[in-house]
């Protein structure tokens, strides 16, 4: 049922996307303020420069935990995965929940905040989110392995920290890149912003390409989180 329901979110947080589609080929500026995103948001530092600072030292603990149990008490591996397992779990399905409201009041009040600032937002936190989702399932696997081994729990915890390590490696950094090649080429061909947009021909085919190259990317990045959360309840139901 836990699962059901973290995949009807999944849903909701992607309907506004489905919804805009039609609308947006008339109107590509839709929901949009028409500000340029800084460029700072579209670079990919930030992702490794967390996971380095983030993930490598909970991955140094959970090698303790993992390869050298009998240097830490056994309560103490079950706690540090429980604590680990508990915070990836419950923040992704925060952002399932919240992210769509924040979608929405980002595009219902388009002439100050649009999609960029919703955009913005997502750029400034999602290296921070990702490397501390990847963190609890470090945690999370190297505590349960150091205790029971490799059992069900651990090999989907196993998938879960796998998927979290490609979003944060590989999928988060390719987005925002082109989050910001979307939003910014297309603002920068734009007259009268919001309210009066003067796109060509020629510019909406354009932005209509980057939205579909944008929108790959963020999907498949959006696949893999989702899967990771299930891998992760998995876990939790198994330990219980």
């Amino acid at each position: 049922l836990k699962l059901a329901c973290c995949m009807l979110a999944k849903c909701a947080a992607c309907k506004p996307a489905h919804q805009m589609g039609k609308h947006q080929d008339d109107n590509p500026m839709e929901g949009r303020s028409g500000h340029a995103i800084p460029a700072e948001f579209g670079e990919v530092g930030p992702y490794f420069t967390k996971a380095a600072m983030i993930c490598l030292p909970a991955a140094l603990f959970a090698s303790v935990l993992a390869l050298a149990p009998t240097m830490a008490n056994a309560k103490l591996c079950r706690a540090v995965a429980q604590v680990g397992a508990s915070y990836a779990f419950g923040s992704g399905v925060w952002l399932l929940r919240y992210g769509p409201r924040m979608f929405k009041v980002c595009t219902e009040n388009a002439q100050w905040l649009g999609k960029e600032a919703f955009s913005t937002i997502q750029a400034a936190c999602f290296p921070e989110f990702f490397a501390l989702q990847v963190s609890g399932c470090l945690l999370a696997w190297g505590g349960h392995f150091g205790v029971s081994g490799c059992d069900l729990a651990t090999r989907a915890i196993s998938v879960a920290l796998a998927l979290g390590l490609l979003n944060i490696c590989v999928l988060g950094p390719m987005n925002n890149a082109r989050m910001i090649d979307m939003y910014n080429s297309s603002s920068s061909e734009i007259e009268g912003g919001n309210q009066t947009p003067l796109l060509s021909d020629e510019a909406k085919e354009r932005l209509k390409q980057k939205r579909k190259r944008f929108g790959i990317v963020h999907g498949m990045s959006m696949l893999m989180f989702v899967i990771a959360l299930a891998g992760t309840f998995v876990y939790l139901v198994a330990v219980a």
